[in-house]
């Protein structure tokens, strides 16, 4: 609570200084990157006028996509719906596999979430942290923007704390600049479960007639306690024949075992538009658009990774020959596991606009991009320590670099149907030979009174593992493999009815050399072929101010022992919306979840990665959750009591091996935006 308030303070000090520059502003904010398709993203709130001389409250936020070459609007998150899912496994994922605190690593279970690619595979896991540049958000604002948010779990001694402030200020109409901050910091419902997880970013955006340029430094750090899970499960499934008292009591594997990762990157992008052609808007008026856009964009991303277990030898003479860890091959007094992972990546491109092709009436864009890459990693040290005298470690290195070309052809502008097709080729460095074939496509039309949409997509991949995938030496875990290129082909599509609150989307892909995590927590590359389905259908339900919004998910999966997963997942979210003396809006419910029974990977701490297990099945249990959200002007909360029916009608309730969820506990978080 401390942090909150030095935050606020800090804020207001803010708030006091800039207040004055942000009056002079009137008006529509003129930097919005247009040209790149930015629309606006405005809320009832934000773009309310008031009387006077004091002026609307006018937000545009996007990403950049397509490599930084469009610039895709976001609406501004002031929504009262879904405002209780606090956790970002669950926020990603309705079917997922996590270790049970807040913050720390999970893992997708869903065939359209799994990556294509791994470049540093430590982080894998912890994607909620460390978030790539394609989903920054860029900020246009006819007033300061600031939003405070806070979530907080007892008790005191096992708190679950969330803090996050982001504040932007336009310079003028073209030049807007801004941080967030967030922090996690979750000491967690079990012993050695604390989670610390910051991220701060500066970002800044300049928008004018020629020149665009987009950019921010991040700085990522992720330290986590790793328990290695609870000792006995029978703690958990019959907790009436232990005398624990609270979960905080049951032994766990690990008490100071730890993984710490930090990252800094850097971004870059500048657009410089070439040329002018006019282009008919009506019959009697023309505009005039750029003919094309030069870009050229700078990723610097830097990454340290340390695991570490400072007691080592005494635990090893407590386990009585039954060690967590199988190997131990350097140092029997502790482990000290660091590796170093840079990338340097530039990308050119140009980009023609589809204005421009008055014949065709398609865009194209082509690009080069160069990525260096280096490593550091322990190497097998010269002398081997004992019990008492560590090991002298040593460092290896390495570097490498590679090479690409790119192309596409795109319509994006148009209501009715929209497309786009693309190529890249490595052609130099490590990962030559790999190469992409991506399309999509997306169709709107009306049935009968409805309108509906119909989308595809799909491609073709040939994709290197990445260099820690195929060599890595720690004290624990060693392999040296020559592995061959994967083979995937993805194929998605659905429809979309908006007025019918319906959705059904499916995905699928087939996959050969398919690299994976085994039984014993190394990768291995297996001949199989894969096929992995998923059908996924969104139905929302209304009866006057009753709700009921409702995700099921089915997945097949043709080799279970490979790429585990659940066969039916549900989300199902109901409540009671109205407001209270016409001011204050509030919604009065639950939220139901539920896995089949499966063999959910299991997580390895020194890794940090899941791997597949036989040893026992988890799910056909309901995690129920009860919460009541309230939004009083710019001002939203949530109550929430998470997992209500806590040992009914089991004690069932791991997320997988060894880690169960959190037991019941109550929550309240709060979201205050400030727009002056």
């Amino acid at each position: 609570m401390r942090r909150l308030l030095i935050v606020i303070s800090l804020y207001f000090a803010l708030h006091l200084g800039l207040n004055a520059q942000g009056r002079q502003l009137t008006g529509m904010p003129q930097g919005s990157p247009a040209t790149r398709g930015a629309g606006a993203a405005l809320d009832s709130e934000a773009a309310a006028t008031t009387t006077g001389d004091r002026i609307k409250h006018i937000i545009k936020n996007w990403h950049l996509a397509d490599q930084g070459t469009r610039a895709d609007s976001v609406p501004v998150d002031t929504l009262s719906a879904g405002f209780q899912i606090f956790n970002p496994a669950y926020r990603a994922a309705i079917a997922n596999v996590q270790l049970g605190n807040i913050g720390a690593a999970w893992m997708p279970a869903m065939v359209s979430e799994m990556s294509l690619s791994r470049p540093f595979v430590f982080v894998e896991n912890l994607r909620h942290v460390f978030t790539p540049p394609e989903e920054w958000l860029y900020f246009n604002t006819t007033t300061p923007y600031t939003n405070l948010y806070y979530q907080y779990s007892g008790p005191k001694a096992r708190s679950e704390e969330v803090l996050s402030v982001l504040f932007t200020q336009n310079i003028n109409r073209k030049w807007n600049f801004g941080f967030n901050y967030d922090l996690t910091s979750s000491i967690g419902k079990y012993n050695a479960q604390k989670v610390d997880n910051r991220h701060f970013r500066f970002f800044s955006s300049y928008s004018g007639e020629k020149y665009e340029v987009h950019g921010g430094y991040v700085y990522n750090k992720a330290a986590h306690l790793e328990n290695g899970g609870i000792v006995d499960e029978d703690h958990v499934l019959n907790p009436d024949s232990y005398d624990w008292g609270k979960s905080n009591n049951i032994p766990v594997r690990f008490y100071s075992a730890s993984n710490r990762v930090d990252n800094h990157r850097l971004y870059l992008n500048q657009a410089l538009k070439i040329g002018t052609v006019a282009v008919g808007r009506r019959e009697d008026q023309t505009t005039k658009m750029p003919l094309g856009t030069a870009i050229h964009s700078l990723h610097i991303n830097r990454n340290r990774r340390v695991h570490q277990i400072d007691n080592l030898a005494k635990l090893i003479n407590e386990s009585e020959g039954d060690f967590f860890y199988k190997n131990i091959y350097a140092d029997s007094t502790a482990t000290r596991d660091s590796v170093y992972y840079t990338s340097v990546s530039n990308t050119i491109q140009l980009k023609f606009n589809e204005e421009a092709n008055a014949l065709l009436r398609f865009g194209l864009r082509a690009y080069i991009t160069n990525e260096i890459e280096s490593y550091k990693f322990p190497v097998e040290p010269l002398e081997y320590g004992n019990f008492s005298t560590p090991p002298k470690y040593r460092l290896g290195d390495d570097n490498s670099s590679t090479t690409l070309i790119g192309g596409q052809i795109f319509k994006n502008l148009g209501q009715n149907f929209r497309w786009n097709a693309g190529m890249r080729f490595f052609f130099q460095g490590y990962r030559s030979g790999d190469s992409e074939l991506t399309g999509a496509a997306e169709s709107r039309f009306r049935v009968m009174k409805d309108s509906a949409a119909v989308f595809a997509n799909g491609g073709l991949y040939l994709t290197s593992p990445s260099f820690f995938e195929t060599r890595y030496y720690s004290n624990h875990f060693k392999w040296s493999e020559n592995f061959d290129k994967v083979q995937t082909m993805r194929l998605g599509g659905g429809v979309k009815i908006p007025t019918r609150r319906l959705e059904l989307t499916t995905e699928a892909r087939f996959i050969n050399d398919y690299v994976f995590w085994n039984n014993e927590a190394l990768p291995e590359q297996t001949s199989a072929f894969l096929t992995l389905i998923e059908f996924k259908l969104f139905k929302h339900f209304t009866l006057a101010n009753l709700h009921s919004k409702n995700t099921i998910l089915y997945q097949i999966s043709s080799h279970q022992t490979i790429v585990p997963l659940p066969e039916w997942s549900i989300y199902s979210s109901n409540y009671f919306e109205n407001k209270l003396f016409k001011v204050l809006f509030f919604q009065l419910g639950f939220d139901l979840r539920y896995n089949s029974s499966w063999y959910a990977p299991a997580y390895m701490p020194a890794t940090g990665q899941f791997y597949v297990q036989n040893q026992r099945k988890v799910g056909d249990y309901p995690f129920v959750d009860v919460f009541l959200n309230m939004q009083l002007k710019r001002a939203r909360i949530f109550f929430k009591y998470d997992h209500v029916n806590m040992g009914t009608p089991s004690n069932q309730y791991f997320h997988t091996v060894s880690y169960p969820a959190s037991p019941s506990a109550l929550r309240f978080g709060v979201s205050w935006n400030f727009y002056d």
